[in-house]
């Protein structure tokens, strides 16, 4: 059996899906998620902006559990998936069906290719020296290691996942529209809940809205830009300017990072950073996920252990992307990576001629 092979009956394998683990999970983030927010409003201001952090964990763990049962990996029962991913959406505050369109549907089939994927796009020289000035000073900030945390509050979840528009979605059908009242109404209930409780225990409404909704959701909507970030973001792998490329290269595996974080970090994100696995078998549950990671790293994927030093270096080599010689730039002018046309990484020490570049 070939390596190609072994590869497609690992995906088969590991893509079986069963309905009491992934319930039982999703219960328990809810419950917990929900006991959090009673726990926040309950308590003194310090203890409650701690727990409202904390809350922004379960946030992320419920969009996780949303992604899968979006992608139909999370039970074996189609139906169930729809009803799990949107409620565990609510707190998210995304539409369910403008996340599918836009990851399932764009992103999954398209990724890394500057024309057809919609994140964390990065500019050629060319196109970030035509930006004007506070467009290259966005652009200059979203790229540093601080402002990666807020790309995707401003760029993607404001401008496509709350409101269905027809310059996005082509046509916007009833399941948007149903969708986007779905969330909206669920949202609005809930924080007339939030606002009840913490009246209850003698916090008012601006105070109670903040610890219990938009603390965490910051909180989950930074840790997933620094994580889209990661999963399509190192000066070894590439970027592509047509679908040509991306199939000669095999986009999907040569495309994407697999981030490895402590064993820890990666239970309680439910295997999201093992992404390299999610892009080649989005079929395979969370839970299954790490073992088609292993059978994937065989392919050719890249890995790299996280480290703070590790994510500054990043940010710091993949600020530009030259898409005609297809390697890393920085806003200097000078190349980051080697060509990634070559199936060699890049080493610590960026060769090439330099290419000027206006900043």
């Amino acid at each position: 059996m070939s390596d190609l092979q072994k590869l497609r009956h690992a995906r088969l394998d590991h893509s079986r899906r069963n309905i009491g683990q992934p319930v039982a999970v999703f219960l328990a983030v809810l419950l917990a998620y929900v006991g959090t927010i009673a726990a926040v409003l309950a308590s003194p201001l310090p203890v409650a902006l701690v727990l409202s952090l904390l809350c922004g964990i379960l946030v992320v763990m419920l969009f996780v559990i949303g992604h899968d049962a979006c992608h139909q990996s999370f039970t074996s029962v189609a139906w169930l998936n729809h009803l799990i991913g949107r409620i565990a959406f609510l707190p998210t505050l995304h539409v369910y069906s403008l996340w599918d369109y836009e990851h399932n549907r764009r992103h999954h089939r398209y990724n890394n290719i500057r024309t057809l994927d919609y994140a964390w796009i990065p500019l050629s020289p060319d196109e970030f020296a035509a930006r004007g000035v506070f467009g290259r000073a966005w652009y200059r900030f979203y790229r540093s290691p601080l402002g990666v945390p807020f790309y995707y509050l401003f760029e993607l979840w404001a401008q496509r996942a709350i409101v269905p528009r027809r310059s996005l979605l082509g046509t916007v059908t009833w399941r948007d529209v149903a969708d986007a009242a779905i969330m909206w109404a669920g949202v609005a209930v809930w924080a007339v809940v939030i606002v009840a409780a913490g009246n209850w225990f003698g916090k008012g409404a601006p105070m109670s809205l903040a610890l219990g909704l938009l603390i965490p959701f910051l909180v989950f909507s930074a840790g997933l830009s620094l994580a889209i970030f990661l999963h399509h973001t190192h000066y070894t792998v590439r970027w592509y300017r047509t679908i040509e490329e991306w199939q000669h290269d095999n986009g999907a595996i040569h495309g994407t990072v697999h981030v490895e974080f402590p064993w820890i970090v990666r239970r309680v994100i439910l295997n999201i950073m093992e992404h390299t696995a999610h892009h080649y078998a989005p079929g395979v549950p969370h839970y299954r996920l790490a073992a088609m990671q292993e059978e994937v790293a065989h392919a050719g994927g890249f890995k790299w252990k996280w480290s703070l030093r590790g994510y500054i270096r990043v940010c710091d080599r993949c600020k530009l992307f030259d898409y005609d010689r297809a390697r890393w730039m920085n806003f200097r002018g000078e190349t980051t990576s080697l060509s990634l046309r070559d199936d060699t990484a890049a080493n610590d020490e960026p060769r090439g001629a330099p290419i000027n570049a206006s900043a």
